[in-house]
């Protein structure tokens, strides 16, 4: 008795005999064709119209929504969190160069006497 799933026709797949062995021969890749530019384009646009319009309905949303609005707030209170600290960055750093500089004001004053 033969096993149906071992058996293959030789009409199934292109291929030839090697050493009593049936090889299917390779199939070649499809040609990866470039559309025209105009079609490109078109897609292209397509896309850029459908993003903005995305982006537009999220901007509703944001404003007009209780989640866009508590959103909006989160992001204010973020970014106001983090200018104060860079703000805060700024004067510490400040402070230290003030300092380094007194304490070589004073380095160079000791050493001239």
């Amino acid at each position: 008795m033969i096993k149906q799933d071992l058996v293959s026709t030789m009409t199934e797949k292109k291929g030839h005999f090697e050493k009593g062995l049936w090889v299917d021969d390779p199939v070649p890749a499809p040609k990866n064709e470039e559309h025209p530019i105009d079609v490109r384009l078109a897609s292209a646009t397509k896309s850029v119209i459908s993003a903005m319009d995305d982006f537009a309905k999220v901007t509703r949303d944001l404003v007009t929504t209780d989640e866009g609005k508590k959103h909006i707030e989160n992001t204010v209170k973020d970014t106001t969190a983090h200018v104060q600290k860079s703000f805060d960055d700024i004067l510490a750093k400040a402070k230290s160069e003030v300092e380094k500089a007194k304490a070589e004001i004073e380095k160079s004053a000791g050493q001239k006497k």
